[in-house]
């Protein structure tokens, strides 16, 4: 059993003013020193959870001042989630599609994580709605920096995306394949590769005018798995080391269409292509 502390408003509030007085500096500045992602910690700061106990000694000796009242609560610290196999749909493919692109799952503390750029916050956003709701899972974001990261905890998740659809553990290089239930339809296909380019693909002109869709991936057995997919989806693709690379503007225009991204960072370059292409 694990302990936790409740406190009244009052003692609450004196204690997180005091650590940003005595801190001077920001939240984002402040929380990565307690361990915990940036939601969490404004749960503890509004008192929507108990503080665990650690947390409630180290607060008290950072704000400098000591609690004398105080409910303490004991309970499980954590509550094993059991997720049922989730139902194959276009929103599972389109995960698998993140997962394979800057997904990472580690057998410590069985944490499945997504990392990127701190600009693509709103993409982040999008996951965890996505992410918690095809697992009934609370996914957690928390930045550091340039970058921004989405994860959650779960060894019975991990359990099924390892063994029941063959992503690995750790080091993804020589390992990443495509799974198998996505080939089940072409509309599952568009979903896997929205997820696979919008965390691991690019979209720029080149010579200022002529756009390029890029795919990269340091595995080359799976690249060569994307690049035959795209080609069987009726793309011509130029086939790299460590790309998959669309140049036809037709294809460019088929691709947003039929894989409808959303990762606004594509969406806002192809939208200004779109505007010269269309003028010129």
């Amino acid at each position: 059993m694990a302990l936790f502390f409740k406190l009244d408003k009052k003692d609450r509030e004196r204690l997180f003013v005091n650590i940003k007085r005595n801190f001077n500096k920001s939240w984002d500045k402040i929380y990565p020193s307690f361990g915990v992602g940036r939601t969490m910690f404004f749960y503890y700061v509004s008192g929507k959870y108990p503080l665990p106990e650690k947390m409630f000694y180290k607060i008290q000796k950072l704000s400098g001042i000591k609690i004398e009242s105080y409910k303490k609560i004991y309970r499980e610290k954590y509550l094993k989630k059991i997720i049922q196999k989730p139902k194959i749909d276009s929103n599972l493919a389109e995960i698998f599609g993140v997962l394979n692109g800057d997904g990472h799952i580690s057998k410590n503390k069985y944490e499945i994580s997504i990392v990127g750029s701190i600009y693509e916050e709103n993409y982040y956003f999008y996951l965890k709605k996505l992410f918690e709701q095809k697992f009934g899972l609370l996914f957690r974001l928390s930045r550091e920096r340039t970058k921004i990261k989405l994860r959650g905890y779960s060894k019975n998740l991990c359990d099924l995306l390892i063994d029941v659809y063959g992503f690995p553990y750790g080091v993804k290089i020589g390992k990443l394949k495509i799974p198998k239930i996505v080939l089940k339809s072409r509309k599952y296909v568009y979903s896997y590769i929205r997820g696979l380019f919008d965390t691991d693909g690019t979209f720029y002109l080149r010579r200022k005018k002529d756009p390029v869709i890029e795919i990269s991936s340091a595995d080359p057995v799976f690249l060569a798995e994307i690049q035959n997919l795209l080609g069987l989806l009726g793309f011509n693709v130029t086939k790299g080391e460590k790309k998959a690379t669309l140049y036809r503007k037709q294809d460019i225009i088929n691709f947003f269409k039929l894989i409808k991204p959303a990762n606004s960072k594509h969406l806002k370059k192809y939208q200004n292509y779109l505007k010269l292409y269309l003028r010129g």
